[in-house]
């Protein structure tokens, strides 16, 4: 793939078609703008010129972040962490697994590992086709704009637990129609050594999101939550009192805010985003006003 950088960054641009699945693969990585021109993002002309202008060996640090945000990445990380003697054939597997593959050629996984390797996440051995990932999948950090897409069902599940996993002290969400899917990602990540508090604050719209088995449903996530130290509450608010707000938020208690969609949004994979916002302290006082006018379920 470097060949093709060279070239995009000296001649401004180069011929997608000429790179089949190899060019939506690097488009999807970050390395060519969307939608397709052929010209490199600012991500992709930093790597050029480091790697071909200043020969600095800066472009690996920046490569290594842009894979480690990188869906694929991920998933392998997850499946693969640990597993001895893995396999191409077994990152492949994992890929169409998890819905990141849906490539016609295994040219573009082949070029995938070779950069994973060279920017020290993976090591790749082309002769005996092992791989063995060296970074846990711990570490990666949410980008500051995550894509929701049908395509990715399994990094969107992912990437709003990292979002919610990133709180602090408090996680208050804000979605006026709030799924109980959400309580089963707060589930997943709730660490009462982090959190001491979550708040849910909705639309009651009867059996479509607080429903009897809803209500059953949030009394046992609640209860757990206690027995853990983590004071938890869901609040309704009529729909009047909430008619001059569109979006949906997550916040914590230190100044951390994420416009995200609703949760039907994110499990069903419409297109959308996970955006991190510096509006805080509106968000917070919004929030505390419109709490004050819910009724607790």
């Amino acid at each position: 793939m470097l060949p093709h950088i060279q070239a995009a960054g000296e001649n401004g641009s180069i011929s997608q078609h000429n790179l089949g699945d190899d060019y939506s693969f690097w488009e999807e990585l970050g390395i060519f703008k969307k939608p397709a021109t052929g010209e490199l993002s600012e991500i992709g002309k930093e790597i050029f010129e480091s790697i071909y202008i200043r020969r600095d060996g800066k472009e690996i640090e920046v490569l290594k972040h842009l894979l480690l945000t990188f869906p694929p990445t991920i998933a392998l990380q997850q499946y693969l962490w640990g597993v001895p003697e893995a396999s191409v054939a077994q990152a492949l597997t994992v890929l169409k697994t998890t819905g990141f593959w849906f490539y016609d050629s295994k040219e573009p996984l082949t070029h995938f590992l070779d950069f994973l390797n060279y920017a020290g996440v993976i090591t790749y051995n082309k002769k005996t086709r092992a791989v063995k990932i060296l970074i846990s999948p711990d570490a990666p950090r949410v980008p500051r704009n995550v894509f929701i897409d049908p395509s990715r069902p399994f990094s969107n599940i992912f990437w709003i637990k990292r979002v919610l996993r990133e709180c602090k002290g408090s996680i208050l969400w804000l979605d006026k129609h709030f799924q109980k899917e959400g309580l089963e990602w707060l589930w997943s990540i709730a660490d009462a050594e982090k959190i001491t508090e979550i708040r849910i604050l909705s639309l009651d719209i009867g059996d479509v999101n607080l429903g009897s088995d809803v209500r059953k449903y949030f009394k046992r996530f609640k209860q757990e939550m206690e027995n853990k130290g983590i004071k938890t509450s869901w609040a309704a608010i009529d729909s009047k009192q909430i008619r001059d707000t569109h979006d949906r938020w997550i916040l914590d208690g230190v100044g951390y805010l994420r416009n995200v969609p609703n949760v039907n949004a994110i499990s069903s994979g419409q297109r959308s985003e996970m955006n991190l916002s510096e509006n805080y302290d509106e968000a917070r006082r919004m929030f505390e006003e419109y709490w004050l006018k819910g009724i607790e379920i």
